[in-house]
C-alpha cells in the first residue's frame, strides 16, 4: 500500500520513550489526554533528513500559505515540530549529536517484527534503543501555537541495539538452562 503525501515512512532509526502498548498523558505536559507516542532518533547524516526538513516546508506552505516559511521559522524556534535537533535532549541517552521525531497518536499504533507479525510489550521485541522502521503522519496545527505534528501510525522491529537506561531486553528462552520437571525430588542443586 502506498504511504500518503502527508506521511513518511522512517527507515533505520533508534527506538527512545516507546508508549506503543498504554496511552500515558505527556509527563510535565498540561494536556491530560493519553497518547500512545515515540521518538525516534536518527543521525544528522542520515538519508531521510532531508526529506522531513521538506516535509517541514511543504506542510507550512500548505496550511499557511504565504506565511509557512515565517511560521515554521517561529515553530522551530519554540520547539512545536516533530523533527528537532537531539541536543536539545542532550541529557538523555541517544539524542545528542542527533535529530529525532517525535509523534503520537490517540489510537494504538501497529506494532510488529522484523516478519511483519504483530508482536506485544511482552514478547520483548520492541524496546527503548533498538532500531525500528515507523509510519508517521505529519500535519500543521494551530491549537495554542501554530506547529507542526506527526501522528504515529505503526513501528516495525528491524534490530536490536543497546537499551537505553531505565529498560532493557526481556532475557530469552535460551538464556536458561534446562533443569528438569516439577517431579523431580531435588530441584535445589
Amino acid at each position: 500500500m502506498a504511504l500518503a503525501a502527508n506521511e513518511i515512512r522512517l527507515e533505520n532509526v533508534r527506538l527512545a520513550f516507546p508508549k506503543l502498548w498504554t496511552a500515558e498523558p505527556f509527563q510535565g505536559g498540561t494536556d491530560p489526554t493519553p497518547y500512545f507516542s515515540a521518538s525516534f532518533i536518527l543521525p544528522k547524516d542520515h538519508p531521510q533528513c532531508k526529506a522531513l526538513e521538506a516535509m517541514m516546508v511543504r506542510i507550512a506552505n500548505e496550511k499557511w500559505g504565504a506565511r509557512g516559511a515565517a511560521v515554521l521559522k517561529a515553530a522551530k524556534a519554540m520547539g512545536k515540530v516533530f523533527y528537532r535537533d537531539g541536543d536539545t535532549k542532550a541529557d538523555y541517552d541517544g539524542f545528542e549529536g542527533n535529530m529525532y521525531v517525535s509523534a503520537r497518536s490517540k489510537t494504538r499504533p501497529t506494532v510488529l517484527d522484523a516478519l511483519r507479525q504483530t508482536t506485544t510489550e511482552a514478547d520483548g521485541i520492541v524496546y527503548g534503543g533498538c532500531y525500528v522502521n515507523a509510519i508517521i503522519s505529519c500535519f500543521g496545527y494551530t491549537k495554542g501555537n501554530n506547529g507542526l505534528g506527526a501522528g504515529l501510525k505503526g513501528v516495525q522491529f528491524r534490530a536490536k541495539g543497546d537499551a537505553f537506561s531505565g529498560g532493557g531486553i526481556p532475557a530469552d528462552a535460551d538464556d536458561f538452562d534446562e533443569i528438569g520437571t516439577s517431579d523431580d525430588d531435588d530441584l535445589t542443586k
